[in-house]
């Protein structure tokens, strides 16, 4: 398990605790002390952390979302287990159209779609890039058991793992009072730290709190462009920069998915999604939702490319200029773009005064 220093000083100190935890149920919904609130982060910490999950082992939550990496993994489509490996033999393993990189043994496992970031996720209601899991205790659920994830299973190989550890049988018993291991309360765990992974003293933050000094004048005619001319504002709205909803911007088609034929839908794949705790879910296409993947938040996004739902802008030089400038191409063939993404006809100096405030004013202080 990787070690993170300054998160686990902060809660020996007691200063992290969970931001939205009444929104996590437990087998045993009663109201929970504060011991138990950080017994449950210091759970969520070690799950999020074990490689020994993974078949095979080496991976884990951590893996793609990196603390050293903006809590992402910055590639353009996650990676997940990699020993994929082929029967010499008989050839057996199949690889479900994800083929990225054939090689004499092995195939390299891509997951179609770029990693977020954990980076204030609590704030969204609905999780993954087309909003398919709820709460980050839901979306939990998922990784465990994707075979281009951790190929791994919460009953087979998590909970007897647990079970076996004094260490963690420490901490759930703290956590819940119950030696009775169960998923929901692991998932829950898990959700409870990551809500941890909350940043909100960006220069911006500190400058609409009042202080005139916290932001360049490159940084402020950037802003008044983010809510003005460059109309960025009108998804991305304040105070969290996100309107917490699904749009189709005319991303193209880019990766792994297009590699193999394919194209993502976003959205329009599924409507009322309904997911089951291991990871299958059922849904309903609806055209209407056709290529609309979720708005991000954009609070650390200096450190969290690529971007986009599939990773094809490199730099966020690259992202905002893509938006200021239309977005791409509707690839819905329906009209789904949303017409808010058009042409704003920023000077040079207007789009880079806009970069300028959502690379640097945006940025507070790094997790790691």
């Amino acid at each position: 398990m990787k070690a993170r220093t300054l998160l686990q000083t902060l809660f020996a100190a007691g200063i992290i605790f969970p931001l939205g935890l009444a929104s996590c149920s437990t087998d045993d919904p009663v109201m929970i002390s504060a011991d138990q609130q950080q017994a449950m982060i210091h759970l969520g910490f070690r799950l999020m952390f074990d490689e020994e999950f993974s078949r095979p082992n080496g991976f884990s939550c951590g893996t793609c979302h990196d603390p050293q990496l903006g809590w992402g993994d910055h590639r353009p489509q996650g990676k997940g287990v990699q020993d994929h490996t082929l029967d010499t033999a008989t050839g057996s393993i199949p690889h479900d159209g994800t083929l990225a990189v054939a090689g004499p043994r092995f195939k390299t496992i891509l997951t179609g779609r770029n990693t977020p970031t954990i980076y204030n996720s609590h704030v969204f209601p609905n999780s993954f890039w087309d909003g398919r899991a709820g709460d980050l205790a839901h979306q939990a659920n998922f990784p465990v058991g994707g075979f281009n994830e951790m190929n791994s299973d919460w009953s087979l190989d998590v909970i007897p793992i647990v079970e076996a550890n004094t260490e963690y049988m420490e901490l759930y018993l703290a956590a819940f009072n119950n030696s009775s291991v169960s998923q929901l309360n692991l998932v829950n765990s898990i959700g409870a730290y990551e809500e941890t992974i909350s940043v909100f003293d960006t220069p911006y933050d500190k400058y609409i709190a009042g202080d005139a000094t916290a932001m360049t004048a490159a940084e402020i005619a950037g802003m008044d462009l983010f809510f003005g001319k460059a109309a960025c504002s009108l998804c991305h709205t304040a105070p969290m920069l996100t309107d917490l909803g699904y749009h189709n911007i005319g991303v193209p088609d880019y990766g792994q998915i297009p590699l193999t034929g394919g194209t993502d839908l976003g959205r329009g794949a599924g409507d009322d999604w309904t997911a089951a705790p291991a990871g299958a879910s059922t849904s309903t296409p609806n055209p209407a939702d056709d290529y609309k993947f979720k708005t991000p938040q954009l609070r650390m996004a200096k450190v969290t490319g690529p971007y986009f739902h599939n990773g094809f802008a490199a730099t966020i030089e690259d992202a905002v200029e893509f938006m200021a400038t239309g977005g791409g191409t509707d690839l819905s063939g329906s009209g789904t773009k949303a017409p808010e993404i058009v042409d704003r006809g920023l000077t040079l100096q207007e789009l880079a005064d806009l970069t300028t405030f959502v690379r640097d004013a945006l940025m507070g202080t790094e997790i790691k």
